[in-house]
């Protein structure tokens, strides 16, 4: 290898030094989550239904910049009247700082049922031969935020009377009210503040 072809190598890895050298300077801020146990108060028998609140509000909070913590912890922290400490900000401060963590997250399911309804020989509209899907769809989020002390209640629904369908279900009824919900916490994929210079 010539001392030119040589050269050529080396001012090409010191290129990629300074261009990389910025980022081993940079440190994540990684928020970390409890997410409590759904309060079932709509009694759900669907455990893919329970499992879908569950999924999407884990799925808010990506990492490296949240960390959720595990759900044991969560749930032994609460162990009873988890609803009256969502809805209390003092319980959810307490809960903050005894699970050490910077967001306290939870989700009660208010309603979720759905009715086939088929239309009356008898009817008004007794030509419209669709079969119909009756869904009420009510989810309700309590957030703290230990940074600034913020407290959040959140609510979202999806009712109505669709035309079943392949995809008219309750649970994508639930899964669209869900999107709505999480579409309102104030919670960014990156947070503003996610990365700092080391030593800052």
């Amino acid at each position: 290898m010539t001392r030119f072809k040589k050269f050529l190598i080396l001012i090409a890895f010191l290129q990629l030094y300074i261009i990389l050298n910025p980022l081993s300077a940079l440190a994540y801020n990684t928020y970390h989550v409890a997410v409590l146990p759904l309060v079932n108060t709509a009694n759900c028998q669907d455990e893919e239904i329970v499992e879908l609140v569950q999924t999407k509000v884990k799925n808010k909070f990506k990492f490296p910049f949240y960390e959720i913590i595990p759900a044991e912890s969560a749930a032994r922290a609460v162990q009873k009247d988890t609803l009256k400490k969502l809805k209390d900000k003092a319980a959810m401060e307490k809960l903050a700082k005894d699970l050490s963590a910077d967001i306290v997250i939870g989700v009660e399911l208010v309603q979720a049922q759905a009715v086939t309804v088929t239309p009356s020989f008898w009817g008004l509209y007794s030509d419209d031969d669709d079969t119909y899907l009756d869904t009420r769809v009510l989810i309700k989020c309590y957030a703290y935020t230990a940074k600034d002390g913020t407290y959040l209640s959140l609510k979202a629904s999806n009712s109505g009377l669709e035309p079943l369908r392949v995809d008219t279900s309750l649970y994508n009824s639930v899964g669209k009210a869900m999107d709505e919900l999480i579409g309102k916490l104030p919670y960014k994929r990156v947070p503003a503040d996610a990365l700092t210079l080391k030593g800052e």
